[in-house]
């Protein structure tokens, strides 16, 4: 862990000026490393780097999760049908292992504090479907592999549980196990205390186990993964380790692509397997059988790339999906990072566009085998994924939109007929406006639609409201002379069990409804923002937009203000009047008092 220098590292600051450090050796940001060599752990233990002092809580969740139906996606304004809502103890799991290129590529650099809005110059891999997973390993083939920073905080701020990675491979693993970590019970046990050390140190959540070589002494090699689970719940009970299916119990290097009882001692040691690629529905039905009550707890690996996968991988990933969902089994999707690692290295001016086309088509194809965890606190964003034309920044990436945006145009996707899943509304889709994407909500896609005005689904929500609260929203109309005008509805449920719509009025009404059923709110006007300093701060962040020529009468803010006694808001939807296309660009809802 150092510090780099970089005389000539571009930067990009908020004013979108790019400038060349030229003249002066300028430390413009750190970098994190992973351990390459069981030397230099106490190294690292001895000089953490600055940054471990940043890293940002896990946020803790909601004890629910929702099922995804693509028929939930919208609905009549004045219905109620917040989803299938279920325990989130009672489903099946989804795990995201990272491996893009290697690993530590622009995400590993590290601006200094207060520099969050400097940028590297290059186009990174972001991942932003956070809402749709339990956990994120960030791997690769060093030894130990620590998280960057960018992806802990960004996995914590939305809940999710980040994992390192341990790893030994091949003749060199086999040097490290029998000679260094596994020669006898003390280097092992002085090899857990490091790893729970390392683990507290730089704040992330766990580890994955991934022994690729055979191992002299398997019973050390057992007991490690009993200690090292039980010291990594001491530090804290949330933690998780989980155990890749490679050594069997005789230290054998045999990869099962089930749990069977040559790797069983390695799962009841730890929190999860992670299940190898080439399994069968023969193999997931006997890893059924033998997890019993755990069945949750075996993750079955899927290769985005398609090596030896069943269903080939790629664009057809949904189909082992669907699968290891059909024996009500957890995934462990491998490299998703195929969607960005893939792209035609000759069409660089498009990969923006191309990059999120395929990434919202491969997610959209498995988001009916996934499950939403909807947001538990108040939010502002403008939906930045991490990821502009060229400038890569996960630390200003923002909640994205519960649900996976449809992607821009469907036909470049190669055999895009093939994907089942995506025959489902397009009602939110994705779409651009200046440098960064955002979500286009359009009813032009409906056919044979019943008459009435539809909420769309944006948000699935599980928050607490109480007293004032503040929303505000922005959008874009399609051009200027558009008169497309956009209504916010939340509904929430009240203490006492009844269903409340609060529906924020895209126009004045003189005698808005405030009862049980319904809350009408009309939108603020200038002066009432201008003595509401909270929101009048909020609006200053766009005049940019409102007092440019070309945007007027295109982009509109709107901002509102309301009381409620003690209730849970269930979702947040957005009801299109007078048009049928409009952009959202940026939304937001605050505690005001």
């Amino acid at each position: 862990m150092k510090v780099i220098f970089k005389a000539k590292l571009e930067i990009l600051h908020r004013t979108d000026k790019v400038k060349k450090v030229l003249s002066k050796m300028i430390p413009s940001f750190s970098q994190c490393r992973p351990i390459s060599n069981y030397a230099d752990i106490k190294d690292c233990l001895a000089n953490p780097p600055e940054w471990v002092n940043r890293v940002l809580p896990l946020k803790k969740r909601s004890s629910f999760v929702i099922r995804n139906n693509p028929e939930d996606c919208h609905c009549q304004e004045d219905s109620f049908n917040p989803g299938s809502r279920i325990d989130s103890r009672t489903v099946p799991k989804t795990l995201v292992c990272h491996d893009y290129k290697g690993g530590y590529q622009a995400d590993s650099y590290i601006p200094f504090e207060g520099q969050e809005d400097k940028t590297l110059v290059t186009d990174g891999y972001p991942f932003y479907n956070w809402s749709q997973i339990d956990y994120f390993i960030y791997f690769s083939h060093h030894f130990i592999t620590i998280p960057p920073l960018a992806w802990v905080n960004a996995g914590h701020r939305n809940g999710v549980k980040v994992l390192g990675t341990i790893i030994t491979e091949n003749n060199e693993g086999i040097k490290i196990c029998d000679e260094e970590i596994f020669s006898s019970s003390t280097e092992m046990r002085e090899f857990v205390y490091q790893l729970t050390e390392i683990q507290r140190t730089f704040g992330f959540d766990g580890w994955l186990l991934n022994f690729e070589n055979k191992v002299k002494n398997p019973g050390l090699l057992i007991s490690f993964v009993d200690i090292l689970t039980r010291k990594t719940h001491e530090q804290d009970s949330e933690n998780v380790v989980i155990w890749y299916d490679s050594v069997t119990k005789n230290g054998e290097l045999k990869w099962q692509n089930q749990l069977s009882s040559e790797n069983r001692c390695f799962f009841d040691c730890c929190d999860a397997i992670f299940l190898n690629y080439t399994w069968t529905e023969a193999t997931l039905i006997k890893s059924v059988e033998a997890a019993g009550a755990r069945r949750f707890d075996v993750f079955v690996g899927i290769d985005v790339f398609g090596r030896g996968m069943f269903g080939g991988g790629m664009f057809n990933t949904y189909k082992a999906t669907k699968l290891a969902r059909k024996h009500d089994l957890s995934i462990a999707i491998f490299a998703p990072g195929w969607t960005h690692e893939t792209l035609e290295k000759n069409l660089q001016s498009t990969a923006f566009h191309r990059f999120l086309n395929r990434d919202d088509a491969f997610w959209a194809s498995l988001w009916p085998y996934l499950y939403t965890h909807p947001i538990n606190d108040f939010f502002e964003t403008d939906f930045h994924i991490g990821l502009d034309y060229n400038f890569y920044n996960m630390y200003i990436q923002k909640p994205q939109i519960s649900r996976i945006l449809y992607p821009e145009n469907l036909k470049t996707i190669p055999k895009y007929q093939q994907i089942e899943s995506l025959n489902y509304c397009a009602c939110l889709s994705r779409s651009f406006f200046e440098t960064k994407n955002v979500c286009l909500i359009s009813t032009d896609n409906f056919e044979d639609a019943p008459e009435g005005m539809f909420a769309h689904r944006i948000f699935a929500c599980d928050i607490k409201l109480s007293g004032k609260i503040g929303l505000y929203i922005v959008t874009k109309r399609l051009t200027n002379n558009d008169n497309t005008r956009v209504k916010i509805i939340l509904r929430t449920s009240l203490n006492s069990g009844a269903l409340r719509l609060v529906k924020l009025l895209d126009e004045p009404n003189a005698s808005p409804t405030n009862n049980v059923t319904l809350l009408e709110v009309n939108p603020l006007k200038d002066h009432e923002i201008q003595y509401n300093v909270t929101l009048n701060n909020i609006a200053k962040r766009y005049m940019k937009w409102l007092n440019n020529p070309r945007y007027t009468g295109s982009v509109l803010l709107s901002m509102y203000e309301f009381s409620t006694t003690s209730c849970n808001l269930l979702d947040v939807a957005a009801t299109i009047e007078n048009g049928t296309s409009i952009y959202l660009l940026d939304i937001g809802l605050i505690q005001l008092n």
